[in-house]
């Protein structure tokens, strides 16, 4: 087993030899707080959080679209740190690639220590790795899962006289580690296993310890490793055997009322999503765009808490319209459908790719159309004045027709090749529903365009800003006060960024939660569904539920 290091200096990088101290003494030169030393823990595989970790380290997964890692080293650059190690083991070029990144942006020194035998062992020994940078000096250590606000990270660094455990005294979590404290206030033990009513507060996995508690620390650790070979134990582990004796200077500083998230599994993830999202109050916008197959309803069935959200937002002054590029009905079914389903709503509430359409033709003056589509798409098409079947059309429209035939195919083809026009109402290759994903316009218009020899000329629909911009320039409405719900990072996150507003993301829908780790879009928040956005005047309580495959 061995540990390697690579000291991060923007661009350079280099191999330090594998030579390590057996003992360690204070350094005086570093008592008081004049010099603080970073440590984090990332060598992880992160296996709660597949499919998440199969392609990327678990401090690389995004909160807020900003990785675990990056969230802490810019922490600890704010609070004025002058250099960070961390210590990598599960696939360290995903972690050096962003290390690297920050380097050239921030003044803080990274280096990154590699955990050969990361697959083997646990924490304890991540840290043994780095005994070499940090051993007897004061330094504060974290592990990469947890998320947590800048000031956390202040308040500890504020100490001077003595090392501490941050500590939230007003949560109580059965799988975290809590702490005990004796009479004087000091930490007296530190274990997974204490019960809510041995625990003083729940520890976030973030350490402060002085130049003299270090070197105690490590005797330890270093003993464990090479004596007794305990190479799958935690720090903890050693750290509690320290505070349980008569000379330690740990205490807790409670963060009470900051936020932090330590992430173990996708239910945290959604925890971290909704804690520390840009996206601000829901409820005090101007107008929320909500998607509607996969985001409102799955077929016929509401999603869970898409009625009470739009009551909520309605009572609350937020103007509500209802999103779809689906084109097989037109504006009163939906609005008939949403109020079947006790969601009050007026056609004009409703906002379809077809509006799209049809503006596009009466603008450029078609009379005559060959309409790919439902009877409902080439009734409205109708009567907004033109011919949706032209025997010889100066366009064809290709809608999501779920009454598709053969026929229609045939005839959009040969008028294509004659010479029409070819536009589609939107570009979705597929439609959610209750038994799955179904084809949709999309895949139907790739038909016509291999049959016919021509790419469309036009795709309407989300997320062509002309979906929604003519309402948001009718009524006034400032892009930082308007958000748009949706299952679909291409369409609606996409649509939200061309417009620069907010956005959210649910997972009830297409997209799972490792898609928004790989996409171009970054939505303003994530949800399991509509149903976390309810009941909460900011952006929602988030579900504890299992959200499936996120």
């Amino acid at each position: 087993m061995g540990c390697g290091v690579w000291v991060v200096r923007g661009a350079y990088s280099s191999i330090v030899s594998d030579c390590w101290p057996r003992t360690f003494e204070p350094n005086p030169y570093l008592l008081g707080g004049e010099l603080m030393n970073a440590v984090i823990l990332a060598a992880g595989t992160g296996s709660r959080l597949r499919p998440l970790t199969i392609d990327q380290p678990k401090a690389c997964v995004t909160v807020d679209g900003v990785p675990i890692l990056e969230h802490q080293i810019r922490a600890y650059d704010a609070a004025g740190f002058e250099s960070i190690s961390v210590v990598t083991g599960y696939m360290p070029a995903k972690i050096r690639e962003l290390c690297d990144r920050l380097s050239e942006e921030l003044p803080v020194d990274i280096g990154l220590i590699h955990n050969e035998a990361f697959a083997n062992t646990d924490n304890m020994y991540s840290l043994y790795c780095a005994r070499e940078e940090i051993a007897g000096e004061p330094f504060v250590l974290s592990n990469g899962d947890v998320v947590f606000e800048p000031e956390v990270v202040d308040r500890l660094a504020e100490l001077d006289d003595h090392s501490a455990v941050a500590v939230d005294a007003d949560q109580y979590d059965p799988e975290a580690m809590k702490i005990t404290v004796d009479e004087q206030g000091a930490v007296d033990g530190i274990s997974k296993e204490f019960d809510a009513e041995a625990a003083a507060a729940t520890s976030i996995d973030l350490y402060r310890f002085s130049a003299a508690t270090s070197a105690k620390l490590f005797d330890r650790i270093v003993r464990r490793i090479e004596i007794d070979q305990e190479y799958t134990a935690w720090t903890e582990l050693a750290l509690d055997e320290l505070v349980g004796t008569a000379s330690h200077d740990v205490r807790p500083v409670d963060i009470s009322g900051a936020n932090w998230v330590e992430i173990d599994d996708q239910a945290d993830l959604l925890a971290a999503d909704h804690t520390f999202s840009s996206l601000g109050g829901l409820h005090s916008k101007e107008a929320v765009f909500f998607d509607l197959d996969g985001t409102i309803y799955l077929d016929e069935t509401p999603v869970d808490g898409a009625v009470e959200l739009v009551e909520e937002l309605r009572a609350a002054g937020v103007d509500v319209y209802f999103l779809s590029n689906n084109s097989s009905r037109w504006k009163p079914t939906y609005a008939d459908r949403l109020s079947s389903l006790g969601i009050a709503a007026d056609p004009d509430d409703v906002i379809l790719s077809t509006d799209g359409v049809i503006d596009y033709l009466q603008t450029n003056e078609v009379e005559s159309s060959y309409v790919v589509g439902t009877e409902a798409m080439r009734g409205a098409v109708a009567e907004a004045g033109i011919e949706p079947q032209a025997s010889d059309p100066e366009t064809v429209v290709v809608g999501f027709d779920s009454e598709l035939t053969y026929e229609k195919v045939a005839a959009a083809t040969l008028a294509i090749r004659g010479g029409a026009e070819f536009v589609l109402a939107h570009g979705d290759t597929v439609c959610p529903t209750e038994a799955g994903l179904i084809p949709d316009c999309g895949s139907i218009g790739a038909l016509v365009e291999t049959a016919s020899g021509r790419s469309p000329t036009q795709i309407f629909g989300k997320p062509n800003e002309r979906m929604i911009d003519h309402v948001i320039e009718r009524e006034g409405y400032a892009p930082s006060e308007v958000v748009i719900v949706g299952d679909r990072l291409s369409t609606d996150i996409e649509l939200a960024d061309r417009l620069g507003c907010g956005s959210v993301s649910v997972l009830s829908g297409e997209t799972t939660r490792r898609d928004i780790e790989t996409a171009d879009q970054t939505p303003s928040l994530v949800v399991a569904s509509v149903d976390d956005l309810s009941g909460d005047e900011t952006v929602g309580t988030p579900s504890m539920t299992d959200p499936g495959e996120i």
